[in-house]
């Protein structure tokens, strides 16, 4: 027989990996104009600049939790040592932390178009599958939100370290083996969901039909527990495990409709919210559709790849479920999941799809097909157009929330709370009573307290908001240093209007809470004096002294304290002394 003569490849196919870097950079360039939307971008970078501005704070990185502190159980060193790199090199713009986003997707998509070429797919099926990935909405969202870095960075690690793999499966070449341990420690130290990888890598050895328990096998295996056991060894030592969060099978049972709403938006991915809410009709749809995808996988018979429609499907399935298994106690007044949080599972939905649809649909050198692939794209990108314009900056994210579900009260929250942080208390106070009126929680309370506090200097009510909200569970580090600063000038105003009494209780709660602070102490012992406790005002400015030692005023107390007792004479002398040298001015018989 002749040999049958290789067709030349197509123009497009010979520029793939070209296209594949060009198309989703043209499209996402104008996304490097947009700011921060104040939801975990201004925590992460905003909040944490003085952190992540120093490459020698990357150690942190793998000392804390995902917001540089010991606040969630969330383990993301990568994603935090990536923005310090973005810091190094645009201080605290968002173009460069937009512009990593877009370099990483790029990355993702070269990765996927090898990874889906490596598991046997033609090159147009690989590279129009990466194609539909690269312009998705539904990715662009990992793409346009700046703490969804961790979803690329995971994604483009596991893709890599399951392209290697197969790799070193076929060739049994050492330098795969390594570069596959590599990268899969990346995606393990990038988010949490990358444990499911060896899962997956397991069925594929069981798609593949390779021998369980040989050599390559068993040293595969021994990789994989080393890694996931230094990983969760140093997760456990430096993370704290308590979550707010609601986990487990009644989360599961909640948040099931994320399955069929994941696969409609796959396919409707037009006028996305960017903080969604389960819907009865997205709902239906989802499961509607996952019936007709069933049905037409039956009716191709043996045309399809029915192992790599399954191991797809238990890609997507499997990293579903992590999102699915926890549930946020607000989630009834707020977002019930985010679409970023596809971008890793779609993976495997892709393969799915890919291998059940029929080659002749991919061959975009015919008319029929190029023109549908074509329009396909076009609108296709340019739904992720129009979903950039809602990632401009926070009130055009927060205020698509609001349009979205104007009942959550959560959304206006979160839009006031990017006033509190402009320092505008009056449009906070606006949005913070529009959600309480919707539901209380204890963070609302809090913030009412912050602006009774710092723009209507109202320090009893701010005190009783902070109390209540104290009382129902909220209670972080910052809340905490605000309270006492409350007490501390509170103390203070009380004193000045001649309460004298409830001016110690205030200033004793403040200590309780800061017993570490020489100045509260050294206040405290002023307000003591006036309602006649010397002997403890003595002791309290003591007290200053030796958590503050240069506080040259305590000095200048316990001079006029002890100045009127002729025995401790000796003692008046040492703090005069003392006052003098700590860089006491003034009048030393004058308190001031």
């Amino acid at each position: 027989m002749k040999n049958k003569p290789i067709a030349p490849a197509s123009k497009l196919n010979q520029y793939s990996t070209l296209l594949i870097i060009l198309i989703p950079f043209i499209l996402y360039i104008s996304a490097l104009q947009l700011g921060f939307v104040y939801f975990d971008d201004d925590i992460l970078i905003l909040d944490n600049y003085d952190k992540i501005s120093h490459l020698t704070n990357i150690g942190l990185a793998f000392r804390t939790d995902a917001f540089l502190s010991n606040l969630s159980p969330y383990y993301r060193p990568l994603m935090n040592v990536s923005f310090m790199v973005d810091a190094a090199i645009g201080g605290k713009s968002p173009m460069i932390y937009h512009l990593g986003n877009l370099i990483y997707h790029m990355l993702t998509c070269l990765s996927l178009m090898w990874l889906l070429s490596l598991m046997g797919l033609s090159k147009n099926k690989a590279f129009i599958g990466t194609l539909i990935f690269a312009v998705h909405p539904m990715m662009g969202h990992a793409v346009l939100w700046i703490p969804a870095r961790g979803d690329l960075l995971v994604t483009l690690f596991g893709l890599l370290s399951f392209s290697l793999f197969i790799r070193y499966l076929n060739e049994k070449k050492i330098i795969f083996l390594l570069l596959h341990i590599v990268c899969l420690t990346g995606a393990i130290f990038s988010k949490e969901s990358a444990v499911l990888l060896p899962v997956l890598f397991g069925l594929w050895l069981v798609v593949r039909k390779e021998k369980l328990f040989e050599i390559k096998a068993l040293v595969l295996y021994g990789s994989w527990i080393l890694i996931f056991a230094t990983w969760y060894w140093l997760r456990l030592k430096f993370i704290d495990q308590r979550s707010d969060d609601q986990r487990g099978i009644e989360a599961l049972i909640q948040n099931i409709q994320f399955l069929p709403e994941a696969v409609t938006r796959f396919f409707f991915p037009f006028m996305l919210p960017v903080t969604p809410v389960f819907s009865a009709t997205i709902t239906l749809a989802g499961v509607v559709l996952i019936i007709g995808i069933v049905v037409f996988i039956f009716r191709q018979g043996t045309r399809i790849k029915l192992p790599l429609i399954i191991f797809g499907a238990a890609w997507f399935l499997g990293f579903c479920m992590p999102n699915m298994f926890v549930r946020l106690t607000s989630a009834n007044d707020s977002f019930e999941y985010l679409l970023h949080r596809t971008y890793l599972p779609y993976v495997g939905f892709l393969i799915m799809l890919l291998g059940a649809c029929p080659e002749k649909w991919f061959e975009f050198e015919k008319r029929p097909y190029s023109m549908i692939i074509g329009s396909l794209l076009v609108l296709l990108s340019l739904a992720s157009l129009f979903q950039q314009k809602k990632y401009k900056d926070a009130m055009s994210y927060w205020g698509s929330s609001i349009q979205y579900a104007p009942d959550k009260a959560w959304f206006h929250y979160f839009m006031g709370r990017y006033y509190f942080k402009q320092k505008d208390y009056t449009q906070f106070n606006k949005y913070l009573l529009k959600a309480v009126s919707l539901k209380s929680y204890p963070e609302f309370k809090y913030h009412l307290g912050m602006v009774a506090f710092m723009d209507k200097k109202d320090y009893e009510a701010a005190y009783l908001y902070f109390s209540e909200a104290f009382k129902e569970g909220f209670g972080d580090a910052e809340a905490h240093t605000n309270f006492i600063g409350l007490c501390l000038e509170s103390s203070s105003d009380l004193f000045q209007k001649g309460s004298y009494a409830k001016a110690v209780v205030r200033c004793e709660e403040a200590l309780a809470n800061d017993p570490e602070n020489g100045v509260v102490a050294y206040n405290l012992g002023i307000y003591l004096v006036n309602v006649g406790e010397k002997q403890r005002a003595a002791a309290m400015w003591k007290r200053a002294i030796h958590l503050k030692p240069d506080l040259s005023e305590a000095y200048r107390s316990l001079f006029l304290y002890y100045k009127l007792d002729v025995k401790k004479a000796d003692s008046a002398a040492w703090y005069a002394r003392e006052f003098n040298k700590h860089g006491g001015t003034g009048n030393l018989n004058s308190p001031q």
